[in-house]
């Protein structure tokens, strides 16, 4: 029972003793407002109810998910220690150039010879038996070249 419901209760036991009639225009009035009291108590209790029950649900589905992204995604290594992967915590200096890869170290930039456009592979995962045409201009970046003997 919320702190309302005990509060409308408490008046609702004034009016019993002080034995209100509804003959009465003052006293009726009286009564109909201490009805109306009771229901908004009651529909705040429910409401209540139906709050937490809505913010328990929540919380397992937050929870539930992050589960899920971590089992999908694996662990977030962009996120600061606010737990923000949004970017909004950085300093200006530890600002990068939005054309570079974040995690540069397993990366090589390669300039394609054709247009000079800067390009970036995973060395872990590169293949030179793989054509690799250059996203600005579209030439291949590595042609083959005859065996010198």
């Amino acid at each position: 029972m919320s702190e309302i419901s005990k509060k409308v209760a408490y008046i609702k036991g004034m009016a019993e003793g002080m034995e209100l009639k509804a003959d009465s225009a003052k006293d009726k009035l009286l009564l109909q407002m201490l009805e109306a009291l009771d229901l908004i108590a009651e529909e705040l209790d429910t409401l209540r109810d139906h709050q937490e029950e809505t913010d328990r649900y929540i919380d397992e589905l937050d929870s539930d998910l992050g589960d899920l992204e971590e089992t999908v995604f694996g662990e977030d290594e962009d996120e600061d220690e606010d737990g923000c992967s949004c970017g909004c915590h950085e300093d200006e200096e530890d600002e990068e150039d939005d054309d570079v890869p974040e995690d540069s170290l397993d990366f090589i930039e390669y300039e394609c010879p054709h247009c000079g456009a800067s390009v970036y592979y995973d060395q872990n995962a590169f293949d030179l038996s793989e054509a690799h045409p250059c996203p600005s201009c579209g030439k291949e970046l590595f042609p083959e070249s005859p065996d010198e003997d």
